[in-house]
């Protein structure tokens, strides 16, 4: 059975309770970090989906490897190959579908409700998320909707927040998150959180009641999470 791949973009930014997931469904997955310089050994014919992870990059940065990035993109939905993106993933595959990315009005941080537009949806697995759920923020940048895709996810802070294309899915936000990437990203990125945002919590709000948030946001990755593994060939 063919693997997915996941590609992380930063070591701080690891997939989290998605590797979860896919070790309790029996998932078969390989996790690859950008600065390994692997992207001109991926052979698309060798794996069932493929998944970007977040990252402290902008799309817009003048790095070699984002342009690969982008043409390993391009070349994967031109196969037809299910993709995941997830805030600077989600960003990158946006761009590569024509999409623009600029910096947000406003950064934001946290935990946030962002609201489900349900009403393109190809199936019932869909459907059957719910109006609004919470989920954790960390971004400075936002993308627009590329042509020919579905809205799915809005939020109030940044409107945009995911959509479908085909076999594509993008969240802005992050359900991976465990206890300890929340520390550890509070205690890497603290002196680059502004004040008095709407958008922006504090580390005191960003930690309240966070095992019960936690356990929330996974209940709604297992359903997110098993809703686009049923675009690959891997039997969950």
């Amino acid at each position: 059975m063919s693997p997915i791949l996941i590609i992380c973009h930063a070591r701080c930014e690891p997939p989290g309770y998605l590797c979860t997931y896919f070790d309790k469904k029996q998932v078969p997955y390989k996790k690859v970090y950008i600065d390994d310089q692997i992207l001109n050994t991926i052979k698309l014919d060798d794996i069932a989906g493929l998944i970007l992870m977040g990252g402290p990059h902008s799309v817009n940065d003048e790095h070699s490897w984002i342009t690969e990035e982008l043409k390993l993109i391009k070349q994967a939905i031109e196969k037809d190959i299910p993709l995941m993106g997830v805030c600077f993933g989600a960003q990158m595959i946006s761009k590569a579908l024509g999409g623009k990315v600029d910096e947000a009005h406003s950064m934001e941080t946290g935990w946030h409700h962002i609201m489900v537009d349900k009403s393109r949806l190809p199936d019932e697995v869909a459907t059957s998320l719910p109006n609004s759920f919470e989920v954790f923020q960390w971004h400075e940048d936002t993308f627009t909707n590329p042509q020919d895709s579905i809205p799915l996810f809005s939020g109030s802070n940044i409107k945009n927040q995911g959509y479908i294309f085909g076999k594509v899915l993008t969240m802005q936000f992050h359900l991976e998150m465990t206890e300890s990437m929340v520390q550890e990203w509070l205690a890497r990125y603290n002196d680059c959180l502004p004040i008095h945002l709407q958008s922006v919590q504090s580390p005191l709000e960003m930690i309240d009641r966070l095992h019960e948030r936690l356990e929330n946001l996974h209940v709604m990755a297992d359903k997110i999470y098993g809703w686009w593994l049923g675009y690959t060939e891997v039997n969950g």
